[in-house]
C-alpha cells in the first residue's frame, strides 16, 4: 500500500465518523448541514476539535437517554408492582368470598 492509498484510506474512515458523528448528534438539522458544507474546506486541526465537539455532543445525549430510560423502567417497575399488589389483594379477597359460600352451604 502507498503512502497515498494509506492518506485515502485515513481520509474516508475521519469522513465516516464525521458523518455518524453528525446523524447521531442531537444538533439541529441547519447546523448539522452547516458543519457538513465547512468540512471540505477545514484543516486536520479544526477537524479534531469538530470531531470532539460532536462525541461530547452524542456522549452527553446518550448519557440522558441512558438516565432517562433508567428513571422510565424504575416507574414501570413501581407501577407494576402497585398492579401486582392490588391484583393479588382482589385474588385473596375473591377466594375468601368463595370460602365464605362454600362454608354456608357445608353447614
Amino acid at each position: 500500500m502507498t503512502q497515498q492509498d494509506d492518506f485515502e484510506k485515513e481520509a474516508n474512515g475521519i469522513g465516516e465518523r464525521l458523518a455518524i458523528l453528525l446523524v447521531a448528534s442531537t444538533l439541529p438539522d441547519d447546523v448539522k448541514a452547516g458543519f457538513a458544507s465547512m468540512i471540505p474546506e477545514m484543516t486536520p486541526e479544526q477537524l479534531d476539535r469538530l470531531i470532539k465537539i460532536l462525541e461530547t455532543n452524542v456522549l452527553d445525549t446518550a448519557t440522558t437517554q441512558e438516565r432517562e430510560l433508567g428513571q422510565a423502567v424504575q416507574e414501570a417497575q413501581m407501577s407494576y408492582e402497585k398492579d401486582r399488589q392490588e391484583a393479588e389483594k382482589k385474588a385473596l379477597a375473591d377466594l375468601e368470598a368463595i370460602e365464605h359460600i362454600l362454608n354456608q352451604e357445608n353447614q
